[in-house]
C-alpha cells in the first residue's frame, strides 16, 4: 500500500495545489492574455511576499476555497495540509509529528503548534476559532517558527487572516444539510460616512442535529449550536498611517462533543451513556493594529485582548450505569502587545526587529463525582496560573551576491509563571492524583537562533537551507508531585534542519515545490505515572522526526486547475520509559504522525451564458494509519476523505450543492484507553447540503 501511495503522489506532484479558478482568470483568456497561476500573498515570515517566493514550507488555503465550503474549520485546514493532523474538541494540532499530548482539558494545555488570529497568538486550544467562514486565507507554516513567532511553535504555526472591509454590499447566506451542517449568516461591508474608514460586520448561527445514537435513552446526541459575530473597522489615520480595530465573539452551546464509547459502538456512531452531557464555550477578543510607513522602513504595532471560558460535563465512566460523572472548566484571559520594525527597501540588506509581551491568567477545574454514593465522595483538581512572557527578536538578511542571501535570526524569551495547584476530596476515600496543595513560582529563559541560506536561482524560483532551534515553554503542572511539592517541568527544545525548493514552469502555469526535513526533539514533556492512578509531567522523552513534502500547482486553462501533494513522515520516540506502568515506548511512532499523507483535487469554472458562471471542485485527502498515544496501543486505520462542490453563480446570487466525506469513511476523531477497553468518538459520516448566497 505504501508503494502505491508513493507512486501515485509522485505521478501527481507535477500538477499540485492549483489555485481555484474564477472570473478574473477567464477574463484574461478572453482578452488573449497569458494564462498563469494566481499570485497568492502570504505573511508567513512576518512580511508580505508571494507564497511561491517565500523560502518556507507553507500551504495556503485561499478565500475562494473557504467561501465555497471546502474549508470551514481547523480540522478541514489540517486535511488540506501535508503532514498535519488536528484533533477537535481541544485536541492537539500536530505538524510533522510535533504536537502536545496527554494533558487533560480543564487543567493546562501548552500547544506545540501556534495558532495566530490576525497576528495575535492564541495561548490555549479551547480559545481557537470554531469556524473560519470569514477568513481571507489560512497559512499552515510547517517547521519550527520560534525565532519570528515565539514560544510554542516548535512544530509550526497556523496563521488565520480574516477578511477586511473593501467589498461594499450586504450578503445573506443560508446553508442546509444533513447532520449539524446548518448555517445562516449576514455580512455588511460599507464605508463609514463622513470618514476615510470602512467597516465589515458579520453575524452567523451554525448548528443542527447530532449524528450519534445514545442507546441508553434512545436519543440522538452531539447536537450543536453556535452564534458568532465579528466586526472590523479599517482605514487611514493619515498619509502614512493605517488603523484596524477588530472584535469577535463566539458562543457555543451543545450537548457535549465527547460521547465516548467502546470502539464497536463508536464506529456505528453510537454510545451508551446515562449522564446528561452538556458543553458551553465562549470565545472572544479585541485587537488594534497600527501600521506606519517611514522612509525605507515600516512600523507595525498589534495590541490585543483575548479570552475564553469553557464548561463541560460528561459521563465519566462512558456506560449506561450511574457510576462516575466528570466535569471540566476553563477561564482564560490574555493581553498581548507586539511591536515590529522592518525594512522595506530593495537593497542588499533586509532586516526586521521586534518586541513582544503577553500576560495570561488561567483558571482550570477538573473533577470526578461518584454517582452511586453520596456526592461528597469526589476528586477535584483546581489550577490557577499566571504567566508573563517577554521577548525581543530580530532577523537580518544580507545578499552576498544578487541571487544568494544569508539570513540570521535570534529571539530571546523570558517567562515568569506563578501557579497554585490543589487536588482534594472531602472524605479522602476516592482520589485521582496525589492529594495536597502546591504553590510555586518559576522563571525560564531561552535563546532561539535561526540560520538560513536562500538561493534565487531563477526568476520566481528559490532554494533554501536552514537550521533553527525551537522552544516550548516549561511550567508548573496541575499535578502534585509524589513528595507533595509542586510538579515543575522544563522547556522542550527542537533543532530543525530543512532544505527545500520552489520552482515555476510552463510560463508560470505550473509550480513544483519540495521540502526535506530532520527534527531532533529533546526534553519532551510527557505525562508519566507515579502510581496506577496518580500522574505528573516530566521531561521524559526524546524523539526524531524526518520526512519530506512535495506539492505544487498547474493551471491547465482559464477554467481548469488540478491539485495534488504528498508527504512522507518517519516520527518515532528515541527514549520514553514509564517505570510504574512498566512501559518502554522507544521505537514507537509519535502520536498523530501518519507515515503518508496525500491531498489532491480538481477545480473548474466557466461562463455558460446568460451572465451565469458554473464552477465545481472535487477534493481528496488521505492519511495512512497513525497512533493516538505513546504506547501505540491502537492505530487509526487509513482514511480517505472525498468532498465535492458544484455551484452556479449570477450577478447577485450563488447556489452551491456540496458534500463532505462522500464515501462515508469511518474513522475516529478522539480515542483513549481505560481499564483495558478502547474508547473513541467517530468523526461525522457523509454530509450533504446546499448553500445559497444573495448579495444586495
Amino acid at each position: 500500500m505504501a508503494y502505491r501511495v508513493l507512486r501515485f503522489a509522485l505521478a501527481c506532484s507535477a500538477v499540485t495545489l492549483a489555485a481555484t479558478p474564477g472570473r478574473p482568470a477567464l477574463a484574461e483568456a478572453e482578452e488573449g492574455q497569458a494564462i498563469t497561476l494566481e499570485t497568492v500573498t502570504v505573511t508567513a515570515r512576518r512580511r508580505e511576499e508571494a507564497a511561491q517566493e517565500a523560502p518556507v514550507a507553507v500551504t495556503v488555503i485561499t478565500a475562494d476555497a473557504i467561501g465555497r465550503g471546502a474549508v470551514d474549520d481547523l480540522e478541514d485546514a489540517a486535511f488540506g495540509s501535508l503532514n498535519t493532523v488536528f484533533s477537535p474538541q481541544g485536541g492537539p494540532l500536530t505538524i510533522r509529528g510535533i504536537g502536545s499530548l496527554g494533558i487533560s482539558g480543564g487543567v493546562d494545555r501548552q500547544p506545540a503548534v501556534g495558532v495566530f488570529l490576525d497576528d495575535v497568538y492564541i495561548a490555549r486550544p479551547f480559545g481557537y476559532p470554531a469556524f473560519l467562514d470569514d477568513a481571507a486565507r489560512i497559512e499552515v507554516v510547517r517547521g519550527s517558527q520560534s525565532t519570528l513567532y515565539g514560544k510554542n511553535t516548535i512544530g509550526g504555526a497556523v496563521n488565520l487572516i480574516l477578511r477586511e472591509p473593501g467589498d461594499p454590499g450586504i450578503e445573506l447566506e443560508g446553508s442546509l444539510g444533513t447532520g449539524p451542517a446548518g448555517r445562516v449568516k449576514a455580512t455588511v461591508d460599507a464605508p463609514l460616512e463622513g470618514s476615510n474608514f470602512e467597516v465589515r460586520a458579520s453575524l452567523s448561527w451554525t448548528g443542527g442535529d447530532g449524528f450519534i445514537d445514545n442507546r441508553a435513552d434512545g436519543e440522538t446526541v452531539s447536537d450543536t449550536g453556535a452564534f458568532a459575530g465579528r466586526a472590523v473597522l479599517a482605514g487611514p489615520l493619515g498619509l502614512a498611517t493605517d488603523l484596524k480595530v477588530s472584535v469577535d465573539y463566539t458562543s457555543i452551546r451543545d450537548d457535549g462533543g465527547l460521547w465516548y464509547a467502546p470502539l464497536g459502538l463508536a464506529f456505528d456512531h453510537a454510545t451508551e451513556q446515562d449522564y446528561p452531557a452538556a458543553n458551553s464555550r465562549d470565545i472572544g477578543g479585541l485587537a488594534i493594529r497600527l501600521d506606519h510607513a517611514f522612509e525605507g522602513m515600516a512600523l507595525t504595532a498589534v495590541s490585543a485582548l483575548r479570552g475564553h471560558e469553557m464548561d463541560a460535563v460528561l459521563d465519566g465512566d462512558f456506560t449506561a450505569f450511574p457510576v462516575l460523572a466528570q466535569a471540566q472548566t476553563e477561564w482564560q484571559r490574555q493581553i498581548s502587545q507586539e511591536i515590529r520594525l522592518a525594512s522595506t527597501g530593495a537593497g542588499r540588506l533586509r532586516w526586521l526587529g521586534g518586541l513582544y509581551y503577553m500576560h495570561e491568567m488561567f483558571d482550570g477545574d477538573q473533577f470526578y463525582e461518584l454517582a452511586s454514593v453520596p456526592r461528597a465522595l469526589w476528586s477535584r483538581t483546581t489550577y490557577d496560573q499566571t504567566t508573563d512572557t517577554y521577548a525581543v527578536f530580530g532577523e537580518l538578511g544580507y545578499r552576498i551576491v544578487p541571487a544568494i542571501e544569508l539570513v540570521g535570526g535570534l529571539r530571546y524569551t523570558h517567562e515568569e509563571k506563578s501557579a497554585v495547584a490543589e487536588t482534594s476530596t472531602p472524605s479522602g476515600t476516592f482520589m485521582f492524583g496525589t492529594p495536597g496543595k502546591a504553590v510555586d513560582d518559576a522563571a525560564f529563559d531561552d535563546v532561539s537562533p535561526e540560520l538560513a541560506l536562500n538561493w534565487r536561482f531563477a526568476p520566481g524560483d528559490v532554494a533554501y537551507a536552514k537550521v533553527s532551534r525551537g522552544y516550548k515553554s516549561g511550567g508548573i503542572s496541575p499535578f502534585i508531585d509524589v513528595n507533595g511539592q509542586p510538579n515543575r517541568y522544563d522547556p522542550e527544545v527542537t533543532v530543525t534542519y530543512e532544505v527545500g525548493a520552489k520552482t515555476t514552469w510552463w510560463g508560470d502555469r505550473l509550480t513544483l515545490n519540495a521540502a526535506l526535513f530532520h527534527i531532533d526533539w529533546q526534553d519532551q514533556q510527557a505525562v508519566v505515572y507515579t502510581s496506577p492512578v496518580t500522574r505528573v509531567i516530566r521531561n521524559a522523552a526524546a524523539a526524531t522526526s524526518q520526512g519530506f513534502e512535495i506539492e505544487g500547482a498547474v493551471q491547465l486553462g482559464a477554467g481548469l486547475g488540478l491539485s495534488a501533494g504528498y508527504g512522507w513522515l518517519d516520527a518515532t520516540y528515541d527514549d520514553f520509559r514509564d517505570a510504574i506502568l512498566g512501559a518502554d515506548h522507544a521505537g514507537n511512532r509519535l502520536p498523530y504522525a501518519p507515515r503518508h499523507s496525500v491531498s489532491a483535487g480538481a477545480h473548474f469554472g466557466r461562463e455558460i451564458g446568460g451572465g451565469l458562471f458554473l464552477s465545481g471542485a472535487v477534493d481528496y485527502a488521505f492519511r495512512s494509519s497513525y497512533a493516538f498515544s505513546a504506547d501505540n496501543a491502537y492505530l487509526q486505520g487509513e482514511t480517505h476523505i472525498v468532498g465535492a462542490r458544484l455551484g452556479l453563480e449570477g450577478e447577485r446570487w450563488a447556489a452551491t450543492v456540496w458534500g463532505r466525506n462522500l464515501t462515508d469513511e469511518s474513522y475516529l476523531s478522539q480515542y483513549f484507553s481505560m481499564g483495558g477497553t478502547d474508547y473513541g468518538v467517530a468523526a461525522e459520516g457523509r454530509t450533504l447540503g446546499v448553500t445559497l448566497k444573495v448579495r444586495l
